[in-house]
């Protein structure tokens, strides 16, 4: 029953780490568990993890490349047989970073989350920033309940409550997250030990020896429904550079190096409000299918009644920092049904990277 046990949660750790690394391509085609005694230094980012570090001892290291650049850490703190709180670090490099990389991984971590517990999953968003002289670090992350599931020799899986934290750190060319799973910590010491993290495993310095390359204007993507006719794509255009003329006038330079920032609403309002200013402009330049007029149409009638950051709050499925959008969400939805507004509008459009290796 313990070997079960130990290889349950062993894939469990693995399945999130997999989960975390969507867009790097690994090169071991499994991970493996590093036999490190003492400190362990990881090569490209200098980032120290101790055997022993604020009452926790380091249980694994998994590395997922035969540099050790993609690894996953995990520590355990273990104060009775049924009080246990397990802290995993994950740090690795990313290949191609995009304005939706944050979003998305948080979204696909609840979809996770959802998959291994039999209760409902509020993953509620916050959002915070680290900043010294050399680097802004924007991060998502919640603190949350959870039911997770762990294999039990006679109920087969066994539900347990415990506390959890995701937080997800733009570190430019670089991810670092944290998860904390525990049986007896409360919030406020889980959002203790999170900025305890934060401090010791240097996770501004880690942005700062790794900026994205913001001397050059990132590559857009735009997505296939935006090629149906010219205006939406003219369009759609105006509306990326309208974002990357409002980071540039909007953000220190210590902080575009460091990622997207995507999370802030008042880029993707003044990106909306440029794209609708666009095809006003040229509404009868080009000849556009039904469907991109009705697209506008219901776009001019979101900014005309000044319901755009509650849009985009419904669009990002609250994955954007906007804390009065929850509170109108109910409002909102009458006001889709009541302006004849459809999911259509919904869509991503768009996205911006930059290609780091």
């Amino acid at each position: 029953m313990r070997l079960s046990m130990m290889l349950f949660k062993k894939n469990l750790i693995i399945a999130f780490s997999l989960l975390f690394t969507v867009i790097f391509s690994q090169e071991r085609k499994r991970p493996v568990t590093l036999s490190i005694k003492g400190d362990f230094t990881q090569p490209a980012t200098s980032v120290i993890f101790p055997e022993f570090w604020a009452g926790f001892q380091r249980e694994s290291i998994q590395s997922y490349d035969p540099q050790n650049k993609h690894i996953v850490v995990s520590y355990v703190q273990q104060i009775t047989k049924k009080n246990k709180t397990t802290l995993t670090l994950y740090l690795y490099p990313k290949k191609i970073v995009d304005n939706q990389l944050l979003r998305d991984n948080f979204e696909a971590y609840h979809y996770v989350l959802y998959q291994n517990s039999n209760k409902k999953t509020n993953l509620k968003p916050s959002f915070g920033s680290l900043s010294n002289d050399n680097a802004k670090v924007n991060y998502a992350y919640s603190i949350f309940d959870h039911a997770l599931g762990e294999r039990d020799f006679f109920k087969g899986v066994k539900f347990t409550d415990k506390s959890s934290l995701l937080a997800i750190y733009e570190c430019g060319t670089w991810d670092f997250k944290t998860r904390v799973s525990s049986d007896n910590m409360t919030k406020a010491q889980i959002a203790e030990l999170k900025e305890k993290v934060e401090n010791y495993f240097g996770i501004l310095d880690i942005a700062a020896k790794n900026p994205l390359p913001i001397e050059n204007v990132p590559d857009l993507r735009l997505s296939p429904i935006v090629k149906r006719d010219s205006m939406m794509t003219k369009a759609t255009i105006a509306a990326a550079e309208a974002k990357i003329e409002w980071m540039k006038n909007n953000l220190e330079k210590k902080e575009v190096m460091t990622g997207f920032n995507d999370m802030k609403i008042d880029s993707e309002v003044y990106s909306i409000e440029k794209m609708i200013e666009f095809y006003k402009a040229h509404e009868n330049d080009w000849t556009m299918q039904e469907s991109t007029k009705n697209y506008f149409s219901e776009m001019i009638r979101i900014a005309d009644n000044g319901r755009i950051k509650d849009y985009i709050y419904d669009k990002y499925k609250g994955l954007i920092d906007y804390q009065e959008g929850e509170g109108k969400e109910e409002d909102y939805n009458q006001f889709k049904i009541d302006k004849v507004i459809s999911t259509t509008t919904n869509e991503i459009l768009y996205s911006l990277f930059y290609k780091t290796q």
